[in-house]
């Protein structure tokens, strides 16, 4: 019977490069979603990444090494929210994006039902000069190079236009 010991030296013993690459974009990926959220994005690409890690170590490897190498990273993995938790990042980036949301305010507030031109075609999200200003702005319906445009609304992330006839 293997000791705990050389359980762990078995681990890191046979490991190849690709399960090693693998599992700490993933790792790294899965922390991300943590600290700084992408609607899920890159959690999901974690846990693949994370998902294909396993199957490789299965692969060149035991079964039994194959579970230890899952037991450590669940214990990581829980470590990274215990740490979240603790520090309380969410609502840290919380809080700095309703003051980059107040900045945006501030900056293009003065902005707001100005009328202008798109510079590119908008189908959801496009260019526009608006006062001399270019802008990346957002559309619920397509609107076509050239046209005008006028802005109905600001919010924390978008700056949000209509077609004007």
């Amino acid at each position: 019977m293997m000791s705990l010991a050389d359980s762990f030296a078995e681990l890191f013993r046979s490991i190849n490069m690709v399960t090693v690459c693998l599992w700490i974009a993933g790792f790294i990926l899965f922390c991300v979603e943590f600290f700084q959220p992408m609607h899920g994005a890159a959690y999901c690409l974690g846990v693949l990444l994370l998902g294909a890690a396993f199957v490789t170590r299965t692969v060149y490897g035991s079964p039994g090494v194959a579970f230890m190498f899952v037991f450590i990273t669940a214990i990581m993995l829980f470590g990274v929210h215990c740490v979240s938790l603790a520090t309380q990042k969410r609502d840290w980036l919380r809080v700095a994006r309703i003051e980059k949301a107040g900045e945006r305010n501030r900056k293009y507030g003065s902005l707001a039902g100005g009328v202008g031109i798109a510079n590119t075609p908008i189908i959801f999200t496009g260019n526009a000069t608006i006062n001399d200003i270019n802008l990346i702005v957002y559309s619920e319906s397509p609107i076509k190079q050239g046209e005008k445009v006028k802005i109905v609304k600001i919010t924390p992330d978008k700056i949000i236009v209509t077609r004007v006839d």
